[in-house]
C-alpha cells in the first residue's frame, strides 16, 4: 500500500526533476512501509539516511539548475531548502537519539507527506517556467 501516491500533478514538466521528486516519493513510501511493518530497527536507521543524503542532493541540483537559469527567486528558495534540510535532519538526530518511535512514526510520516506535496506544488512549481524558457 503506498502512502505517497505519484501522480501528474506533482509533475513539473522537467524530466530529471520529476525523477529525483519519485525518488523522494519512494524514500517516504519506504519509511511508511517500515513503521507498517514493525521494521523500525533494522529499516528505519537507514531509510532515513538515505533520505537526508538524497534531499541534500536533490536541491544542490535543483538549485543548480535554477542558478543556470537566473531564476530570480533562488535565494527565496534556497532558504526553503536551506530549512527542509534542517527539518529532515532533525528528524534523523531524534531517531538516532532514541526517542519513541511509535509516536515518531506518525509525526514524521505526516511530516514528509505534507513538506514534499506542497514543496512541489506550491514552490517547486514556480520556478518551472523559468527553466523551461532557458532550455
Amino acid at each position: 500500500m503506498s502512502f505517497f501516491t505519484w501522480n501528474e500533478k506533482f509533475s513539473v514538466g522537467i524530466d530529471v526533476i520529476d525523477s529525483e521528486h519519485k525518488v523522494l516519493v519512494d524514500l517516504i513510501d519506504q519509511l511508511h512501509e517500515a513503521f507498517v511493518t514493525g521494521n523500525i530497527d533494522s529499516a528505519i536507521g537507514p531509510i532515513l539516511a538515505a533520505l537526508v543524503d538524497y534531499t541534500h542532493t536533490h536541491f544542490d541540483h535543483e538549485e543548480a539548475m535554477m542558478a543556470g537559469a537566473a531564476y530570480p527567486e533562488l535565494v527565496a528558495h534556497r532558504e526553503v531548502h536551506r530549512e527542509l534540510r534542517r527539518q529532515v535532519e532533525e528528524v534523523y538526530d531524534r531517531f538516532l537519539a532514541g526517542g519513541p518511535q511509535g509516536k515518531m512514526g506518525n509525526e514524521v510520516l505526516a511530516f514528509l507527506h505534507d513538506w514534499l506535496y506542497f514543496h512541489i506544488l506550491e514552490q517547486d512549481k514556480d520556478y518551472v517556467s523559468c527553466l523551461t524558457a532557458k532550455q
